[in-house]
């Protein structure tokens, strides 16, 4: 039950190669002109060189011109039958076709390194698989993990060393989806480095102004920027733990409910009939809480919060069909878990249990509902907007600029040390923005189901945790003397 899928978000996983293939296609096209170009133009040269002006001495050096039907070198040692171009002149102009005054297969080699960056990214992008055992977030395209509950095989791994550097460094060459929603920007600083790196090489030369920047304003500002990103991660962070906290503490009431309704209520079929009302609340929270696309209300509440569907009969079933219809036909302007919350409140009405106990049950579904209550707020409350928008816009104008300071000093190393830098600093963002709502990334369903599960086997075991059928515990000395005081 825990591996349900929209059929929506099935049917983008079955075409997300096709997408990623179409989103990077104008990438590839732009990065082939260049090559085409530069191709042609080698061929073109080397072909008319050849045929209109070159002629080869016997030591190997270019000397010489073409005369009638063949070449001779100066020395006389070696001859060269050709044919001669029909228009000497033209040959001559495409063989020295320049650009910026550089010969131009000078130029587009460097044009061709400068983009390699570009090609690898987009070849990691290509490569990226989906994992097949992992949820993602609606509308994201598969590029947004949900995130993985935690067992004793997947803390040693995340704590071996040396292992876990080199899992994390290969994990980007396949697995890690951070590239992928990175490519875009990537490219785009790619290109403006690159083209910063030939104005100042090519243009300048030919008399127009230069824009280079020194190293003291990005030095200065680059502590702003630090700031900014911790402030904007810290708080996504802080959002995501408190987030964490609310569904822990929903898992302890909800343990606590069912214990309560399953020892104190005098009626057993009341009992477990609470107990079904109690998973099918954090079950409609989670719904609430995530894209429509992620979830179908009335399927979770059939699947999931009914609890594994190997046992899920008799006592083990979960809510009937006309109670899942219920919660998905309820009043207008009453959330789906707000309406779980007031018929479990009707369900109590029916145990015959002291003033105390029913304070009690009264007290942990009031928690829930501040539970609730705080989960809505971290939902429909984002870090500021503003703070959010001025961090990006400095970050990528502070990235945009940056070459300007680093061509005097790396030269051609520009683009790269560009693509390191813009990956981390990014990569911290990004981190930002995926956190920052966190419920769509947490493993609620994972929680739920947890709530599910445990609700099934008191539903089921309700007649054996019964504390009046089980035998007495044998008394040690020590609680003997405790109670005669």
């Amino acid at each position: 039950c825990c591996q349900f899928k929209h059929p929506q978000v099935d049917f983008g996983l079955r075409n997300e190669m096709g997408r990623r293939v179409g989103a990077t296609l104008w990438r590839i096209g732009l990065l082939a002109v260049a090559g085409t170009t530069f191709a042609l133009h080698s061929g073109v040269t080397f072909l008319l060189r050849s045929a209109g002006r070159v002629s080869i001495s016997g030591q190997g050096s270019f000397v010489g011109s073409v005369v009638g039907s063949h070449a001779t070198s100066s020395r006389g040692e070696v001859k060269l039958n050709a044919v001669p171009p029909a228009s000497p002149e033209l040959a001559l102009q495409l063989a020295d076709f320049t650009v910026f005054g550089v010969d131009g297969w000078t130029f587009f080699s460097q044009f061709g390194v400068a983009l390699v960056p570009a090609f690898i990214i987009e070849i990691i992008v290509l490569l990226t698989r989906t994992d097949p055992d992992r949820d993602y977030v609606a509308g994201t395209d598969n590029t947004i993990k949900v995130q993985r509950a935690f067992d004793f095989d997947a803390w040693e791994k995340q704590r071996k060393n040396p292992d876990r550097y080199w899992q994390t460094l290969a994990g980007l060459l396949g697995s890690s989806t951070m590239l992928v929603r990175l490519q875009g920007p990537l490219f785009v600083l790619n290109v403006i480095s690159a083209s910063v790196l030939f104005y100042e090489t090519y243009l300048v030369k030919q008399g127009l102004p230069s824009f280079s920047l020194p190293a003291l304003p990005f030095t200065i500002s680059s502590f702003a920027l630090g700031l900014l990103l911790v402030f904007r991660v810290n708080n996504a962070n802080n959002r995501y733990v408190r987030a964490r906290n609310l569904w822990g503490s929903m898992l302890n009431l909800s343990r606590d409910l069912c214990q309560q309704s399953s020892l104190w209520a005098k009626n057993k079929e009341d009992a477990v009939e609470f107990c079904r009302w109690v998973p099918a609340f954090t079950t409609s929270l989670m719904c609430f809480l995530r894209d429509p696309r992620s979830h179908d209300l009335g399927e979770e509440l059939t699947k999931l919060a009914a609890g594994p569907e190997a046992t899920a009969e008799g006592a083990g079933a979960g809510l009937s069909k006309e109670s899942v219809q219920s919660v998905v036909n309820r009043p207008a302007g009453m959330v789906p878990h707000h309406y779980v919350l007031f018929r479990m409140r009707s369900q109590m009405e029916n145990f015959d249990v002291t003033e105390q106990q029913r304070l009690l049950m009264e007290s942990d579904i009031t928690r829930l509902i501040n539970d609730m209550g705080a989960c809505e707020n971290v939902f429909a409350t984002p870090i500021p907007v503003g703070y959010t928008k001025h961090t990006a816009r400095f970050l990528f104008l502070w990235l945009m600029l940056l070459p300007l300071a680093l061509q005097s000093q790396l030269g051609v190393g520009t683009v790269f040390a560009e693509q390191l830098l813009a990956f981390g600093l990014l990569g911290i963002e990004d981190i930002g923005i995926t956190i920052e709502e966190p419920f769509s990334v947490l493993p609620l369903k994972r929680i739920a189901g947890k709530i599910a599960l445990e609700a099934q086997v008191v539903r089921r075991k309700a007649e054996d945790l019964d504390v009046q059928t089980l035998p007495p515990i044998r008394s040690s000395p020590v609680l003997a003397a405790l109670s005669t005081q």
